[in-house]
């Protein structure tokens, strides 16, 4: 799955929930149904940016706070990622990366 789809939905859903608002609140807010809420919050699909958009409102965020994904990028999410890079990369951006992490380890 896309990881962006799923922080996406991850930080759509902590959003919604920091507001207070459930599922089908948002959905009657925005002018949508409670499945396609439920659908984006799953990682089902892209909300449009007319979506984004309503919902940046309700929620009283800036549309480019929706994408700040760093509080919901979880542990198992960065390892995830780490090994994604590690798989994909040459000898020598691993001996980089390996040198960049006793940096940061010591």
């Amino acid at each position: 799955m896309d990881n962006t789809k799923v922080l996406l939905a991850k930080r759509l859903k902590q959003l919604r929930k920091n507001k207070g608002l459930t599922q089908e609140k948002l959905a009657e807010l925005i002018g949508r149904d409670t499945k396609h809420i439920s659908k984006l919050e799953l990682a089902g699909s892209y909300p449009s940016i007319e979506t984004l958009d309503r919902i940046a409102n309700v929620l009283e965020v800036e549309l480019k706070d929706i994408f700040n994904f760093d509080s919901v990028r979880n542990k198992k999410f960065i390892l995830d990622e780490f090994q994604s890079i590690l798989k994909n990369a040459d000898e020598t951006k691993i001996q980089k990366m390996y040198k960049l992490f006793r940096c940061i380890n010591d």
